[in-house]
């Protein structure tokens, strides 16, 4: 598997236990999709969990009314960096 798609993957493992709108596991492949590309265009925490707010309130068309998207941000960035390091 390449790097990239391992890295996807372990993103989505992470993610898929977010869910600030009680929607339920696995009802946002759209939402995550769109957070995981953002994972591979910023390194800042901040940056990252204001893009993650924007995607899910963006689909929900609601403010995010649970979940901490910046601990989910320096989660998702400190995979991106170990298993950027790891590779």
């Amino acid at each position: 598997m390449n790097e990239i798609a391992q890295l996807n993957f372990a993103l989505a493992d992470v993610l898929q236990a977010f869910d600030p709108y009680k929607a339920g596991e696995g009802f946002y492949d759209t939402e995550m999709a769109d957070a995981i590309y953002a994972v591979h265009q910023e390194d800042d925490a901040e940056k990252l969990a204001a893009e993650i707010r924007r995607i899910y309130e963006h689909s929900f068309d609601a403010p995010m009314p649970g979940g901490d998207p910046i601990h989910l941000a320096k989660k998702l960035l400190s995979i991106k960096q170990t298993v950027s390091c790891s590779l």
